[in-house]
């Protein structure tokens, strides 16, 4: 079922997306509970031992200060895969702009850009609900994307925030079928697929589109349930926050140690009766990544195993088309640069009332210079 285009998010609504969501899973019929309970069951033991095999395969890595033949050769792998996915097509740029080979050489403001053929990239989505959805069930909507950007030389990364509320073109579908492109909030991309693999690929492709086309190759979409586990499995996120969150300890300007639940409600919550709430949620969530990272990154030093886990224990609670391949040798590209912090920039635009919605309206200009920082070496 395609999303209504008066999204159950957007700004001016009267009612919190966990309270909905939680009032309609207690709606839903005994034996579709069940049924999710079941598919649980089966994903998680498949998981788990997809981690297991992971974390295993990594460790043997760094026996006897060497990497094994099979380890070689599985990252070898993955970088041809990665390298293979990330190749440029039909690169879109700003009217002022003069490009050469297809996009790959651009002339802007006065000066030569080229582009960094090495960096790969993955569009990471949260979408608002525990458990990706099962058919017959709505798929939700992506509360958060963030294109990360990866240079597999230098091991650089760099996050690109989206706002969720962006006006952009999505493709409408009715069933299967395309029905032409209409703009809406970029939130609503992941609606009109199956809440899993086709919701993950029409938002990676909106988020591909409002960045003139920057190939994306992977995506990793999680779901609530996964943030808690996440965020304890790095011994808790350390940070100052930016807002109290109401039934919470967290209080502003109070130096905390998120857990649990408290990590999801930081990262979720906001005030839908303020019109740029959604911007100042994504605030907290660009602050809590840039946390989450540097901390993970610190511990990853030297080694692949803090990586590995972490991959393994999201595996449990995402939807992803990274495989253990390509996933192992970007995990190699940063901890052997000893990367050991994040860059996030936020697209900009502004902030406007909608005839009934919050509507974000990008600077088209300022998300192209973004664009050329990112993916591009000046060369001039």
């Amino acid at each position: 079922m395609p999303p209504s285009k008066q999204g159950d998010d957007r700004t001016s609504a009267s009612h919190d997306d966990t309270a909905d969501f939680f009032a309609a899973k207690q709606q839903e019929a005994p034996q579709q509970e069940v049924l999710i309970r079941k598919r649980k069951r089966r994903n998680n033991k498949r998981k788990k031992r997809v981690r297991t095999t992971l974390v295993v395969i990594l460790a043997l890595a760094l026996v006897g200060g060497g990497v094994a033949f099979g380890i070689m050769s599985a990252i070898k792998a993955g970088e041809g895969a990665v390298h293979q996915a990330a190749q440029a097509e039909d690169i879109q740029t700003v009217e002022n702009a003069v490009t050469y080979d297809e996009g790959k050489t651009v002339k802007y403001n006065g000066h030569t850009y080229a582009l960094n053929e090495n960096i790969v990239s993955i569009s990471i989505i949260g979408f608002d609900r525990t458990a990706p959805a099962v058919e017959g069930e709505k798929a939700g909507q992506a509360d958060a994307v963030l294109v990360m950007a990866l240079d597999t030389k230098t091991g650089k990364v760099t996050a690109i925030g989206l706002p969720r509320d962006s006006m952009v073109e999505v493709g409408e579908f009715v069933g299967d079928a395309f029905a032409g492109l209409n703009t809406m909030q970029l939130c609503l991309a992941y609606g009109y697929g199956d809440g899993r693999e086709t919701s993950c690929q029409y938002t990676t492709t909106v988020a591909s589109r409002v960045l003139y086309n920057m190939p994306i190759s992977y995506y990793f979409a999680l779901d609530l349930s996964g943030v808690g586990p996440l965020n304890d499995a790095i011994g808790g996120v350390a940070l100052t926050p930016l807002q109290s969150i109401p039934n919470t300890n967290i209080v502003e300007g109070q130096d905390t140690v998120l857990f649990g639940n408290n990590a999801l409600r930081y990262v979720q919550w906001r005030d839908t009766s303020v019109l740029d709430s959604s911007l100042d949620r994504q605030a907290r969530q660009v602050q809590y990544i840039k946390a989450f990272a540097s901390q993970t990154l610190q511990m990853s030093q030297g080694s692949l195993g803090t990586l590995a886990d972490l991959f393994g224990t999201a595996s449990e609670y995402s939807i992803t088309n990274l495989g253990l391949n390509e996933f192992s040798y970007l995990a190699t590209s940063v901890v052997s640069n000893g990367i050991t912090s994040l860059e996030v920039v936020t697209l900009p635009g502004e902030m406007k009332q909608g005839e009934k919605y919050a509507e974000f309206y990008l600077d088209k200009s300022a998300v192209y210079e973004t664009v050329l920082s990112v993916y591009y070496q000046q060369v001039d």
